[in-house]
């Protein structure tokens, strides 16, 4: 590949984009979910130099140009959390660049959004909880499986991409409780487990019995469509399973998601008694401080200064 001197104009940049960015792929020493992350984001921001170039603004790529880009992505209406993950891949692949001699690192200083002190997915309340369960129609296999999965979500608070990522032979038992382990986010082994009390279990067991599965080496969950049948499920099968099955529950909040069944576990193991510790630990949580939100806000709403005033 032929080195790109700091002199030459981005649209040279952008011509052998998609041949830096392997490169810059093949140097991260990092898990699979997060090269995912980084050729995302990293295909936005080419998508970006493109559109760019196509409205007359070739030349040589600077710091204000990185600025637009983060501009842009403000104006496409991404959360903070979003954006700071396309501004971190951009910054980790112009740091690449400088060191490799190939292009300087445009980025450097760049800041990135600020975020909130709290989450941008709201909870479910005990009721929206139950009918959420109730509703779904558990005649087919389609039907079992999205139980199973909604199921286990509420009760163990396992990210979306824990659930797809599962296998039969993760499911292990031991003398007194059935354990379900994961891969946790920023991991390569499975190493973490949550336990599938019997209520998260049998519903799983009943799945995987109408499937007659037993293969440990197969996923825990499954597409049943025609174009995909027996493949593992895709995040994005199991984000539209959940936001259906709200819309048929009258749920149509934005703040609440697929990923609202883990605020909805922290949220409830909290009010009916666990620790912060507990929670902590059951969520995977790196830093408690993360944890500490739920408290916060659970607190909050409990002892409310509001409810005080009698005019």
């Amino acid at each position: 590949m032929k080195e790109i001197t700091p002199r030459q104009p981005a649209g040279t940049l952008a011509a052998n984009l998609d041949q830096l960015i392997e490169s810059f792929l093949l140097a991260q020493d990092v898990g699979i979910t997060s090269k995912m992350v980084y050729r995302r984001a990293l295909k936005r921001f080419k998508e970006f130099l493109s559109l760019r170039e196509a409205a007359g603004g070739v030349g040589y790529l600077t710091k204000t140009d990185i600025v637009q880009y983060k501009s842009h992505l403000l104006a496409e209406g991404l959360s903070p959390r979003t954006g700071n993950l396309y501004l971190t891949s951009v910054r980790q692949f112009f740091k690449y660049l400088e060191s490799n001699r190939i292009y300087p690192d445009v980025s450097a200083g760049l800041k990135g959004f600020k975020r909130s002190y709290g989450f941008n997915r709201d909870p479910l309340t005990l009721q929206q909880a139950r009918d959420l369960l109730n509703s779904i129609d558990t005649s087919d296999m389609i039907g079992l499986r999205d139980f199973a999965m909604i199921n286990l979500m509420l009760r163990t608070g396992l990210r979306t991409m824990e659930v797809v990522g599962s296998n039969v032979g993760d499911i292990r038992q031991t003398s007194n409780a059935t354990l379900l382990y994961v891969r946790s986010k920023g991991k390569d082994a499975k190493d973490d487990f949550v336990v599938l009390t019997r209520e998260a279990y049998e519903p799983i067991a009943r799945y995987l019995a109408a499937r007659h599965c037993t293969d440990p080496r197969a996923a825990l969950f499954v597409s049943h469509r025609n174009y995909n049948e027996d493949g593992r499920i895709t995040t994005k099968t199991l984000r539209c399973a959940v936001k259906r099955q709200l819309l048929a529950i009258g749920v149509f909040s934005s703040r609440i998601s697929a990923h609202s069944l883990r605020h909805t576990f922290a949220t409830m193991a909290l009010q009916n008694g666990a620790t912060i510790e507990q929670v902590r630990d059951t969520l995977r949580h790196q830093n408690i401080t993360t944890t500490q939100i739920y408290v916060h806000t659970t607190d909050r709403l409990e002892h409310a200064a509001e409810d005080t005033i009698k005019i």
